[in-house]
């Protein structure tokens, strides 16, 4: 029995809370809590010179991260500057042609391109790191607000999803998945997830669209994936099949020896005439 898809009747079109999930509100990981405090960044109070080389550098800090998410000058190039965010899969609620689930992937790190290419390269010529930082990534997020394919990936979502396998890296830059203060999860299914020595990051495989097709083709489809993604496994002959399948073959004998004899008899009658 195929599964309601599409603008069929279900409970809801919302992906719901699971154990090993987020839930249909996204990650709950917030810059504003990974943002590193004066104390962490070496700033304490006080009247000597040191003190107040401290908290030059932690307003140089303050100011790369919200302008940059990396080091732009002197001040803080020895300290671990990264951009702030995260980026994960979200489940959408739907059903993948092959019967896995299907996730969206969201990427909540800022890549810089906020201000335009032109922007970009001048950036590059004053050799200045990308705009990667808190102010430019709420551009960044306003744009993707605001993108029409968007609306319009909302209005095909109500059709049957065909989907493609993808490896994307989820979490923040820093390599974490759970917040390192209170154990917060910050992806679904971070079991999933796998560690890359080479990268410093965690990478996660699900299954997104690939496109929409109609509803044939997808209860068409074999669902041989599980809701997880792996493969289903196949089914044994039962005892009571094995029954069946000789049964039937002795029923099917039975019914060729009885049409054979038939066959004789209205032989043998046609040669006495």
């Amino acid at each position: 029995m195929a599964e309601p898809q599409g603008n069929e009747k279900r409970a809801s079109i919302l992906p719901t809370n699971r154990p090993s999930g987020i839930g249909f509100l996204g990650s709950p990981y917030t810059p504003v809590d990974s943002l590193a405090g004066p104390a962490a960044i070496g700033v304490e109070a006080g009247d000597t010179l040191d003190s107040v080389v401290r908290v030059v550098k932690g307003v140089g800090y303050y100011t790369d991260t919200i302008g940059f998410g990396a080091s732009s000058n002197a001040l803080t190039k020895d300290m671990d500057l990264r951009p702030l965010g995260i980026n994960y899969f979200l489940n959408s609620g739907q059903k993948c042609s092959n019967g896995a689930d299907m996730y969206q992937y969201f990427k909540g790190i800022p890549t810089g391109d906020a201000m335009g290419k032109k922007v970009q390269r001048d950036m590059e010529a004053m050799k200045l790191p990308p705009l990667k930082g808190l102010a430019p990534g709420m551009i960044e997020d306003a744009k993707e607000a605001l993108n029409p394919a968007n609306l319009m990936n909302a209005m095909l979502g109500s059709g049957y999803p065909q989907c493609k396998k993808v490896r994307e890296m989820v979490g923040d830059m820093y390599g974490h998945i759970r917040d390192p203060y209170d154990g917060t999860q910050w992806i679904d299914n971070p079991k999933t997830a796998v560690y890359d020595a080479n990268t410093g990051r965690f990478y996660q495989e699900q299954w997104v669209l690939d496109q929409m097709v109609d509803k044939d083709t997808w209860n068409k489809t074999p669902k041989t994936l599980n809701p997880d993604g792996s493969p289903k496994k196949a089914e044994k002959p039962t005892i009571s099949g094995f029954v069946g399948s000789i049964q039937s073959q002795k029923t099917m004998i039975s019914s060729l020896v009885v049409v054979g004899l038939l066959g004789l008899i209205a032989y043998g009658i046609t040669r006495r005439r």
